[in-house]
């Protein structure tokens, strides 16, 4: 596959978690503008992802499926798994973008191992570029970015031989609602510090995502994409 058809996401179904703002929200829209058969849509809250997705086209609309789940119980992980397979039959595509993910890498993995014409799949892991190098005062989130990052690696190594790829990216200070948390005050700061001095859109972390998640990156695994504006260039 190659070409324009090589981002093309027709007769695949995906999920996406932390749908409802930011990366997980601009990823979805990408998604359906890209042909995706079905796409579950999982958040903290199903009415987020009903207001996030309240201009869609009716056509979208009965392409997804919204789901109310906490990633961190298993559970809520293996019903928005379910949801996929028992609408349409398969899973080909994981997006990870909320912050907890094992349990996503594990039931996603056997969903795709066991899709209707043999084991295969891409699950995309979103880290940071906290998850490549520290920062003064963020020992905890940068600890965990870079766990998210290994959990992507080992997973790679274990399910690429089955067909399924697993890949991460590294977004650098990105314009969403988690930017919230920080002083407006620093946002100049950020942007700085990247070599195009600004701060990144959801949109462009979107196209990365959808790069390793079709075909176009069928010789990826185990990759880590980063997306920063060359914050991390040296990372």
């Amino acid at each position: 596959m190659s070409g324009q058809n090589a981002f093309n996401l027709q007769g695949k179904v995906a999920v996406i978690t932390g749908a409802a703002s930011g990366i997980g929200l601009e990823t979805s829209k990408l998604f359906l503008r890209s042909g995706i058969q079905g796409l579950v849509l999982v958040d903290r809250s199903k009415e987020a992802l009903k207001k996030a997705f309240s201009e869609s086209s009716e056509s979208d609309s009965q392409l997804c499926e919204f789901v109310e789940a906490d990633v961190s119980n298993e559970d809520s992980t293996k019903l928005y798994v379910k949801t996929a397979v028992d609408r349409w039959g398969r899973l080909d595509i994981c997006v990870l973008n909320a912050g907890i993910l094992f349990l996503g890498i594990k039931h996603a993995g056997r969903a795709m191992k066991d899709n209707p014409e043999g084991s295969s799949g891409s699950i995309v892991v979103i880290s940071s570029q906290l998850g490549l190098e520290g920062a003064p005062g963020l020992s905890a989130y940068s600890a965990s970015k870079w766990a998210v990052r290994g959990l992507a690696l080992t997973a790679a190594e274990e399910l690429t031989p089955l067909g399924i790829r697993v890949n991460s990216v590294c977004p650098g200070p990105i314009h969403t609602p988690l930017l919230d948390a920080f002083e407006k005050e620093s946002w100049p700061v950020m942007a700085g510090k990247t070599l195009m001095n600004r701060l990144g859109k959801p949109e462009e972390i979107a196209n990365a995502v959808l790069y390793l998640a079709s075909g176009a990156s069928s010789f990826c695994s185990g990759t880590t994409l980063k997306v920063d504006g060359g914050y991390s260039k040296f990372g």
